[in-house]
Order: C-alpha cells, then sequence, then structure tokens
C-alpha cells in the first residue's frame, strides 16, 4: 500500500503540484548574522524532474505559473522561477512551518494590496510544509516553506517527498544487507535460469505424482532482499514520524501550560475585577452622599442669601424713614 502511494506521488510531482514558496537563508557568520527571505510568497508549480536513471540526478523544479488568462487557455509556463533543488541537498521534511511564525511569513512587492488576505491564508499551519536544505557557502541553513491549497494535499506532499528520500536512502545511499555475496549474486546474474539446466530429474519424484516446484535460490535471495529494501524504507519513514509525534506533543504541552498560565491570569483579573467592581460601587455610594449633600448646602446658601436680601432691604427702608 505505500510503495503504490509512493508510485502514484511520483506521477502527479512529475505533473507538477501548486504551490506558494518562501525561501528562508540564515547566515552565522561573524558580522554577518541574521537572515534573509531570497524568495517571499511567490506562486509556482513544484516538479520532479529527472536527469538520469538514479534518484540522485533527480531535482526538485520550481516553475513560474500563468496568469488567469494562461490557465483558462491551458497554458502552462514551464519556465524556471527559481534554482532547483537537488534531492540530495534535502536534509528532513517536516509539517507545518519550522523555525518561523507562519503568520509573519513576508509578502513580495507585487502583493501589498492583497497583504490582508494573504495573512488570513497563512494562519492555517496545517497547510506549510518545510524542506530543509544543506548549507551553502552564503548560507549557514536553508529552509523552504512550502504552502498548499488543502491539508490533504499538505499530507501526500509529505508522505511522498518523504518516501522518495527514504527510497534514496536505501537504495542508492545507505546499503542493506545482502543474504547472498556478491559473486553469488553476480553468477546469478549472469547465468539466468542456470539452477533448472544445472538440475536433472528429481529421483525422489515418483511416476505420476506432481512433486514440489523447486525455485532457483537466487530468486529467493532477491525477493528477500527486495523485501528488506521495503523495511528499510519503511522504517527510515517512520523514524522521521516519530520525531514529528515528539514535536507534536511538545507543542501540545506547550500549549496545555499556555492555556493553564491564561486561566490563571484571568482568574486573577476576574478577582481585581471584582474588587474593583466593589470599590466602585462603594465610591459610587459615596459620591452620591456628597451629591445629596451638596445640593442641600445648595438650598441652604439660596435660602441664607434671601434672608440677607430681605434684611438689606430692611435696613434701607429704616434709613429713608428715618431721614
Amino acid at each position: 500500500m505505500f510503495e503504490t502511494k509512493v508510485k502514484k506521488f511520483f506521477a502527479m510531482l512529475e505533473e507538477g503540484v501548486d504551490v506558494t514558496l518562501w525561501q528562508r537563508n540564515t547566515s552565522a557568520d561573524i558580522g554577518q548574522g541574521g537572515e534573509e527571505f531570497a524568495v517571499k510568497s511567490s506562486s509556482m508549480t513544484l516538479k520532479l524532474h529527472r536527469h538520469g536513471d538514479l534518484l540522485v540526478q533527480t531535482v526538485l523544479t520550481f516553475n513560474s505559473t500563468g496568469g488567469y488568462l494562461s490557465k483558462a487557455l491551458g497554458r502552462r509556463r514551464d519556465k524556471a522561477a527559481h534554482e532547483p533543488l537537488p534531492l540530495n541537498d534535502i536534509l528532513e521534511v517536516k509539517a507545518g512551518c519550522i523555525g518561523y511564525d507562519h503568520a509573519e511569513l513576508p509578502t513580495s512587492s507585487s502583493k501589498k494590496g492583497k497583504s490582508s488576505k494573504v495573512k488570513s491564508e497563512n494562519m492555517q499551519s496545517s497547510l506549510f510544509l518545510t524542506i530543509k536544505a544543506t548549507p551553502t557557502p552564503m548560507a549557514s541553513s536553508r529552509s523552504y516553506y512550502l504552502r498548499v491549497k488543502s491539508r490533504a494535499t499538505r499530507n501526500d506532499l509529505l508522505n511522498g517527498l518523504r518516501g522518495i528520500l527514504a527510497d534514496l536512502q536505501v537504495r542508492e545511499g545507505v546499503s542493506i544487507s545482502q543474504i547472498q555475496t556478491p559473486a553469488a549474486a553476480q553468477h546469478a546474474r549472469r547465468m539466468p535460469g542456470s539452477v533448472h539446466k544445472n538440475a536433472g530429474p528429481n529421483p525422489f519424484l515418483a511416476e505420476g505424482k506432481r512433486g514440489d516446484i523447486m525455485v532457483p535460490l537466487a530468486e529467493v535471495h532477491d525477493l528477500i532482499n527486495g523485501e528488506r529494501e521495503s523495511y528499510d524504507k519503511l522504517l527510515l519513514t517512520m523514524l522521521q514520524g516519530s520525531s514529528d509525534l515528539k514535536e507534536k506533543e511538545d507543542e501540545l504541552l506547550s500549549l496545555r501550560n499556555k492555556v493553564h498560565q491564561t486561566m490563571a491570569e484571568c482568574a486573577e483579573k476576574d478577582k481585581t475585577q471584582a474588587n474593583d467592581s466593589k470599590l466602585i460601587m462603594q465610591l459610587s455610594k459615596k459620591l452620591e452622599t456628597l451629591l445629596m449633600e451638596n445640593e442641600d448646602l445648595r438650598d441652604n446658601n439660596d435660602r441664607l442669601n434671601q434672608r440677607l436680601v430681605q434684611v438689606e432691604c430692611k435696613l434701607k427702608e429704616n434709613n429713608i424713614s428715618w431721614c
């Protein structure tokens, strides 16, 4: 089942997969430390291009995609928009945006007006895939961030690339154990069917009875070696998946700690808010009391002013009559 999926992925990747690409280069040289994005939010078609029969001679190409009119007319451009990435330069393939916040990925100058839409698309971490490549003289580390259209496509791309890398390591990199010696294998390749030619009639086979079918030992060894290759490829793929499981568990634990910390902060804020509400109620009552007292004082002041006016009027009348 796994080999069938890998073969289907070979065909799919040779046809091309539409992705959005970011390339992040990090330099660790003294006086030149920092990072830069050689490619920013560029729509490209990821293809598997073979230069020979070996996987070592195979590269991943990034071709520029045509506009809407070209897609409507069925014209796809195969012009390389970025330097190809050889398979033997790939160190690992991981799900997600490893080493950088996917929501903070930069956009190209041509998409400044669509920055809000691009940021909303970048919020979905399940659409991202990270390819880490070998360092170069100019960059101590290279990371390729790919964003696809669906999570299923991301998973197929992840499993397919890991299967190809495992196939590369088993068949052309890591040598597996062989049952037969190289001389015996070479002899079997040079003289196919020699067992049938040298084998005479079976003396233990009675006439009229069908005996066991004789199978050449070299073919049995080849079959076992093929099964061992498949087992080694599955083992390498599972080893890469185990690191994903550990990272996701660590991320889950970190998120749980953040949730507990946030809940504690919310409880503290609720307690502070309750105390503030109680204090506000007390201040409101005090303010209401002060306003009522102020109103009473104003009424008393008005009455005193009226009384003073009446007294002044009486004094004026008394002075006039006395004169």
